[in-house]
Formats: C-alpha cells, structure tokens, sequence
C-alpha cells in the first residue's frame, strides 16, 4: 500500500463519516430542496476559493472567502454545520484531484 491509497481510504472514511452525520442533521431541520441549494452554494464557493488562493498554506484564507460568499447570499447555519458541508465539499474536491492525477 502506497501513500495515495492511504490518503484515498482515509478521504473516504472521513466523507462516509461526514455524510452520515451531517445530512440526517440538516433533513431534520430544512427540507431536501434548501440543503442542495445550500451545498450548491458551498460547493461554487469552495471551487471559487480554491482558484483565488492557488499558494500553499492559504486554507484559512480560503475558508473565510467561503463563509464571506455564503454569508453575502443570506445563508444562515449554525458555525458547525458550515464548517462540516466545507470539509465535505473540500474532501469531494481533493478525491476528484486524486483520481484524475491517477
């Protein structure tokens, strides 16, 4: 087992973990249609971030961009509910980056 297998399972631990906390959470507190919106608008902003900030090292300038922009588009939840459906967004990301560069 290499490096990149290792980092491949645990990026899929973690999205099975964060997927299957995070969503029965948000499904009780806003209907279906409101979280896709919502992870839309997480998932364009931490694209949009990640092509702003290109440089090592800038993850939390990254992160505030991210809540600035869901912040301008009136999206309201709680601090840790934002944080998890970044870390889902961004662990979505890195596994697509992973397998394209395979």
């Amino acid at each position: 087992m290499n490096a990149s297998n290792i980092f491949y399972i645990v990026l899929s631990s973690v999205s099975v973990l964060i997927t299957g906390v995070l969503v029965p959470l948000l499904k009780q507190k806003y209907c279906k249609e409101k979280i896709v919106n919502v992870m839309e608008a997480v998932d364009i902003a931490v694209n949009a971030a990640e092509q702003i900030y290109t440089k090592a090292g800038q993850g939390q300038l990254k992160k505030q961009y991210v809540l600035m922009r869901l912040n301008e588009q009136g999206i309201k939840l709680s601090e840790k509910e934002l944080d998890d459906m970044i870390e889902a967004s961004v662990l979505e990301l890195n596994r697509w980056k992973l397998e394209i560069s395979k």
